[in-house]
């Protein structure tokens, strides 16, 4: 046989080396197929649960677990405080940055205060540059559903509130404790993502709740084809053709 014509030299050290790089490989790899496995899990939780009958919320289901509640479609009516609108910086959307506009919304009948993200917008030539936020006044009925906060891409300097003029201000990072001192108020730990947009000029940028699984599924294949190729190296490596083939 092919094989029977070669001597194999196993050193110690190389040998050690070769054991826990191909080790590490293959955990790595394995590792990246369970991070997909759990963001399609992710994934279809949310599609399960858009196929519920929508919530409507008000001040009687609106503290219940936030966990029960992501995801979900959701009806509710309230009142928007025009006066306090968020710009939330860093918001990145089909690779472009821009910020996302978010006004918050007081439910009817309730002392209670959602977030409501009414679009993204792409970043203004001039950051001092205001942009326009339509006011929208008197009672409204609204769609759409129950998402987590966005994750800020980037935090600029040490100051999260940075007022614009009285009436819009820009955060770097939502979080609830301070929400609820600068509006003064009881914030809900999540936002509704309106469906549809309410302003034309805005781009809803929801995306699913872990998206890119396919990503990992390739870095789980190149972790394996590294393993492999070591493997190989480490064999030819090891080789050594025996004297006139015996």
């Amino acid at each position: 046989m092919f094989l029977n014509n070669y001597n194999y030299n196993f050193k110690l050290i190389p040998t050690i080396i070769f054991v826990v790089s191909f080790c590490c490989f293959i955990i790595l790899g394995f590792w990246q197929i369970d991070r997909a496995d759990q963001k399609n899990n992710l994934n279809t939780n949310y599609t399960d649960r858009q196929k519920e009958v929508p919530i409507v919320l008000n001040k009687f289901n609106a503290l219940d677990e936030k966990t029960s509640l992501l995801w979900r479609k959701v009806e509710l009516d309230g009142t928007f405080l025009n006066n306090q609108n968020i710009i939330l910086d860093n918001q990145i959307f089909n690779q472009n940055a821009g910020f996302n506009i978010i006004t918050p919304l007081k439910i009817e009948d309730s002392e209670l205060i959602v977030l409501v993200n009414r679009g993204w917008y792409p970043n203004l030539k001039n950051r001092e540059t205001i942009p326009n936020i339509n006011t929208i006044s008197g009672n409204q009925n609204l769609k759409g559903h129950i998402a987590d906060f966005p994750v800020s891409g980037i935090k600029l300097g040490n100051n999260n509130i940075e007022t614009l003029n009285s009436q819009i201000f820009r955060f770097q990072r939502l979080e609830v404790s301070e929400l609820n001192y600068f509006l003064s108020a009881n914030v809900l730990p999540y936002m509704i993502y309106l469906d549809p947009i309410i302003d034309k000029e805005f781009y809803g940028n929801f995306k699913l709740p872990a998206p890119d699984s396919e990503k990992n599924y390739g870095y789980a294949f190149q972790w394996f084809a590294f393993a492999i190729t070591l493997l190989i190296i480490f064999i030819r490596l090891s080789m050594t053709r025996k004297a006139n083939g015996k």
